[in-house]
């Protein structure tokens, strides 16, 4: 019996999860779907550790639509009304988040390669400002700080580190979310087989 409390989406066990459920009442087999889902994302996770150039690719060209939406949404932001507590702060960080964005976007192949300064670069100049404007705030000042330093820990790491190591490092995190969910996946689909 599950617990009214928690919410049936993030049920850890598999046999609870409500699509499962669904799953098992659809007509036909759809195991084998999951299961070839499945193998997939594990070949995707094997090609990306082998070549992490796609990784950063296509890490890329993601993160560089993340960063144009995010960008455009921090200069909503800075211009409303809500955004007393931090106008500038929001704009500046929305045309630093923009630039970088357009930058990613426009050039993959070149981008994938300085992807790793561009981000730190972005993740330092935010840290800084973040920590210069935590400093003045009246609000939210032990959080604006924490991430303030943390984006300049971050940025400085990614800048000193070379390229390609840095998108090595992409490529894990990458292969690792992929090996997790193609995991789970195969799991699902060993499940629907049994019943």
């Amino acid at each position: 019996m599950q617990r009214p409390d928690i919410d049936p989406l993030l049920e850890p066990n598999v046999e609870r999860d409500p699509l499962v459920k669904e799953m098992k009442r659809a007509p036909g087999s759809t195991w084998g779907w999951v299961m070839g889902y499945g193998v997939l994302l594990v070949l995707a996770a094997l090609i990306v550790l082998l070549n992490p150039l796609v990784a950063g690719v296509a890490t890329g060209l993601i993160l560089g639509v993340i960063l144009i939406v995010a960008g455009v949404a921090a200069l909503a932001a800075g211009w409303t009304s809500l955004s007393s507590r931090a106008r500038w702060t929001e704009i500046l960080l929305g045309v630093i988040a923009l630039f970088a964005g357009i930058f990613a976007v426009a050039d993959p192949v070149a981008g994938a390669l300085s992807l790793v300064i561009a981000i730190g670069f972005w993740l330092l100049v935010s840290g800084v400002l973040q920590v210069v404007f935590a400093l003045k705030a009246h609000h939210d000042k032990g959080w604006r700080l924490l991430l303030g330093a943390l984006d300049v820990v971050l940025g400085l790491v990614l800048l000193f580190a070379s390229p390609a190591t840095g998108l090595a490092f992409l490529a894990i995190i990458v292969a690792i979310s992929l090996t997790v969910r193609a995991v789970f996946l195969i799991q699902l689909a060993l499940l629907l087989k049994r019943s």
